[in-house]
């Protein structure tokens, strides 16, 4: 647990919040665990109004679901919810990249994000591993200039830590393979056309959540014949 008194230096509900969603993301609140108002608020030294309005907050990006009787439940996206969150990205972040005409200095921004995440894999880290992910994809966004795009990819930023935590837990993904996959766009970047890039996207978000429905069919298929 973390210590409660480095919470009291900044705004209690902003600080509350990020300190629980810290560990869901890093799964010391594990699924389907519940979260008291009252034995957080005792924890923490706030008052159970302040850990409400985090909890709510918490419940917006999908990391809990509350209940009306004062707790909440650690809670994952549904498969389907985790699909149309990558297709959302996977397309917009298509747009961007067709819209990139000079790929050098985004080359080197996103590897220096590469090297971060390695940093974040060693030390187990996973919510600043998705904090990573989201800035290696905004560096695309970005590189793309387009303004009206990039506010449209941002709307999707809360659901991120939901979907990577989700994910994580549903494919066993190691944090080294995370990194892994993010350098193979890095490198694709590099010398690929733009139909590649784009296709290796695809793949990136796309691919790897159909490789988890297959996995969850053939778990659900195990279970069924034992």
């Amino acid at each position: 647990m973390s210590d409660p008194a480095s919470v009291l230096h900044r705004s209690l509900p902003e600080s509350v919040y990020l300190l629980l969603r810290r560990r869901i993301l890093n799964n010391d609140f594990a699924a389907g665990q519940r979260l008291i108002e009252a034995n957080i608020a005792e924890e923490l030294g706030v008052s159970r109004s302040t850990v409400r309005e985090a909890l709510r907050q918490l419940s917006v990006e999908g990391l809990v679901d509350i209940s009306p009787r004062r707790h909440s439940i650690v809670t994952r996206m549904a498969y389907e919810d985790i699909r149309d969150a990558c297709y959302a990205r996977f397309v917009l972040e298509a747009g961007a990249a067709r819209s990139v005409s000079e790929r050098s200095d985004l080359i080197v921004a996103m590897k220096k994000v590469v090297a971060r995440m390695g940093e974040a894999a060693e030390s187990g880290d996973v919510a600043r591993m998705i904090d990573l992910d989201t800035e290696f994809h905004g560096c695309i966004i970005d590189a793309s200039g387009r303004h009206r795009l990039g506010s449209l990819w941002r709307m999707l930023d809360a659901q991120m830590g939901a979907l990577m935590r989700s994910s994580i837990d549903r494919q066993h993904i190691a944090l080294d393979e995370a990194v892994r996959r993010h350098q193979l766009l890095v490198d694709i970047f590099g010398v690929g056309t733009i139909d590649e890039i784009v296709a290796a996207m695809e793949e990136h978000y796309l691919g790897t959540v159909d490789d988890m429905a297959e996995a969850g069919m053939l778990s659900r298929g195990a279970g069924t014949a034992s």
